[in-house]
């Protein structure tokens, strides 16, 4: 029995050392803890209102100067794509224009083509005279029945 006694005993002193040293550990780190915040705490009483909106009107300023620079270089950037697409636009305009000047060019030259044609065919042919127009059958018809 004395040999279960003395290991209950050693157990138990094992149980006790580890508890010392997981409470000592916590108060170390406890400490720590609530040293900081004393120190948040002092500096935080080192603060005043007006230095908060200061800080606040600070930051806020240069987020929307930030967003100000953005959009100039989008601006910018958009410009510069407009202006490539522009310099595009108007070369293809230009082929464009050459292309359908030539097309009423050649134009030109086919209706005086087809007008000079018409013209040696008008002055080649006598007029014809118009045939006396015939009687159609639903006419004789129409007399038949009557």
């Amino acid at each position: 029995m004395s040999k279960l006694k003395d290991i209950q005993t050693k157990f138990e002193g094992s149980i006790e050392s580890g508890i010392n040293k997981v409470e000592e550990y916590y108060s170390s780190v406890s400490g720590k803890t609530f040293d900081y915040v004393e120190s948040v705490e002092e500096k935080a009483k080192a603060i005043t209102t007006e230095d908060v909106r200061n800080k606040h009107n600070e930051k806020v300023a240069s987020a929307f100067d930030n967003v100000r620079e953005l959009n100039k270089s989008a601006s910018e950037f958009i410009n510069k794509l407009l202006a490539k697409l522009h310099k595009d636009v108007e070369e293809v305009v230009d082929e464009v224009k050459e292309a359908v000047e030539e097309v009423a060019e050649e134009a030109k030259e086919v209706v005086a083509e087809v007008a000079e044609e018409v013209k040696e065919a008008v002055s080649e042919e006598p007029a014809a005279e118009k045939p006396a127009p015939k009687k159609t059958a639903r006419k004789s018809r129409k007399k038949a029945e009557a």
